[in-house]
């Protein structure tokens, strides 16, 4: 039972950190279009998490031409993370040191360090993106409790719990679309039931 709840919380990182890192591909939009898209399972149930999930059906309704929605959701990616002129910066650094390749960067590059775990050569962004930490934890909860509890709560408390809720505030305050409004409230909510859930886990290990 234990591993299963791992393996859902991988996966849900690893979804995330896919809305993060590039355009969604064109068969999400595919499935969004046929109704067949689902988010990936996992126990979160919180005011934000359902508030996101609100927002992304009513994105959802009546949208059903793929090609339009990819557009949709393509344009407003480039809009708010690529610009010319990004309207948000989604780099821990800019959140906490006030400037991108802060002192937080070289943090996190620590603590990927410390977990043997290298920078994928076709990502170009630094470490401390949000994408890249989103996949940080996915790839700590792949290794299930054996020897990664300590360290997912340890980077969750100290890394994107410090700087994530702002950034998904920002998102839902200059997105004027329901996807991504949806995606910044469910990563919000997420993390609140992953401190929970860690918390639960600790207890259960002491």
């Amino acid at each position: 039972m234990i591993d299963e709840v791992f393996k859902a919380r991988a996966n849900f990182y690893a979804f995330l950190s896919r809305m993060f890192v590039e355009e969604p591909p064109y068969e999400l939009a595919e499935d969004i279009a046929s109704g067949k898209f689902h988010f990936p399972q996992t126990t979160s149930n919180n005011c934000d998490f359902s508030e996101g999930l609100s927002l992304f059906e009513k994105f959802a309704k009546g949208n059903n031409d793929a090609a339009d929605i990819h557009e949709k959701l393509c344009r407003e990616f480039t809009r708010l993370f690529v610009g010319p002129v990004p309207a948000i910066f989604p780099y821990e650094s800019t959140f906490i040191d006030g400037s991108m390749m802060g002192k937080s960067l070289l943090k996190v590059k620590e603590e990927y360090r410390k977990a043997e775990l290298l920078r994928a050569q076709e990502y170009h962004e630094p470490e401390d993106h949000i994408a890249m930490e989103l996949g940080f934890m996915s790839n700590l909860c792949m290794n299930g409790a054996s020897g990664s509890l300590r360290m997912q709560g340890d980077f969750l408390k100290d890394h994107l719990s410090k700087w994530v809720p702002a950034l998904c505030d920002e998102i839902c305050e200059k997105s004027t679309n329901d996807f991504y409004r949806g995606i910044g409230k469910i990563t919000k909510g997420f993390l609140v039931s992953e401190h929970e859930l860690l918390d639960e886990l600790h207890e259960g290990k002491g």
